[in-house]
């Protein structure tokens, strides 16, 4: 049994030996895993599990390597699977989650994200979050930005075209347990600028001066970006585009939506003016979904129910959090 100790020990610290070179090359990852407090996260994560000194059970997976995991699951764009691997085979992965003896598997990550989602502790997670932005001095000042962006789903185009020619025939489909556990049950359709998209929605506000994401919904692909409100009572101006033009705004909330024209009423230079400055503001909103889609690969979605693509989704802009601040530090100590 002492030899077992000894030789993970000795494993972990040749490990740590052989990063080293990578962390001479500049890992991104080692500043990122510093620059928010993971213990906090403890508590809301160890609430999932049901192992305790009562009931016994399994000793569960640390906690604050569950939040590292699922982080780096959305900073890479990683199914569960793969996720598994590059946590067993690279360096870089193994520093961020402190070198654990054994890393978790794919079944566990995949488990505890349910489990989050069914306490409802994954909103628990995002308001942590959004509690240590404030407490470091990230606070919402100049004004909020709401904006959204479709996640592609897998439509199963096969199946559907079947689907499609089946119903012309007044006929039905039946499918076996394990094809139907693949076919996407909450995803819908929605046409926007002549293109076809089939999946989700994210809705998020964003802060003016910091670009962090402050709040986020996720629905199906059919609502109008206008049916979804984050602005609340209390905030900054809020910055949107034509899309939300004629929705009203809290009452306090100065509105700087950008004015649209209509058939009856062309928009006059004054407001057009007013347009490209708003527009100006507001541009930097595309800014997490570029991230998202271009830098983390995660513009598309393969889990099959809207519960799951949330908390998928939550954890990508969370990822997209750290990834801001660390952009927003690096700022601040070359001034």
């Amino acid at each position: 049994m002492v030899k077992v100790v000894s030789q993970v020990t000795f494993e972990q610290q040749m490990l740590r030996q052989a990063y080293q070179r990578v962390n001479g090359l500049g890992d991104r990852l080692k500043f990122i895993k510093n620059i928010i407090n993971w213990e906090k996260f403890r508590s809301i994560i160890a609430s999932v599990f049901y192992d305790n000194a009562e009931t016994g059970g399994r000793p569960h997976t640390d906690e604050v390597l569950i939040m590292r995991v699922l982080a780096l699951q959305s900073f890479y764009g990683l199914s569960d699977e793969e996720l598994e691997f590059q946590l067993n085979d690279r360096l870089c992965f193994m520093n961020f989650v402190d070198f654990p003896e054994k890393a978790p598997d794919f079944s566990t990550i995949w488990k505890i994200r349910d489990r989050l989602v069914e306490a409802n502790k994954d909103k628990l997670v995002w308001n942590e979050l959004q509690r240590q932005l404030d407490a470091i001095g990230y606070k919402i000042e100049k004004g909020v930005i709401q904006d959204a962006s479709f996640v592609e789903a897998d439509l199963g185009r096969k199946r559907y075209s079947k689907e499609k020619k089946a119903k012309k025939r007044g006929e039905k489909i039946e499918y076996t347990p394990r094809q139907f556990a693949h076919i996407d049950k909450d995803a819908s359709f929605s046409v926007k600028h002549g293109q076809v998209h089939f999946g989700y929605k994210n809705h998020v506000k964003l802060d003016v001066k910091h670009h962090l994401v402050r709040k986020i919904e996720t629905t199906t692909a059919s609502p109008h970006d206008a049916k979804v409100n984050l602005v609340k009572k209390g905030d900054p101006p809020a910055y949107r585009d034509k899309g939300y033009f004629g929705t009203p705004l809290p009452k306090g909330v100065i509105d700087k939506t950008m004015k649209r024209a209509t058939r009856a009423r062309k928009l006059n230079g004054g407001e057009q003016l007013r347009n490209r400055a708003i527009s100006r503001i507001r541009a930097p909103g595309e800014r997490p979904f570029g991230v998202i889609k271009c830098v983390f690969d995660g513009g598309c979605t393969f889990v099959k129910t809207l519960a799951r693509v949330r908390i998928k989704e939550m954890f990508k802009f969370f990822a997209y959090n750290l990834y801001q601040l660390f952009t927003l530090e690096r700022k601040h100590a070359l001034a």
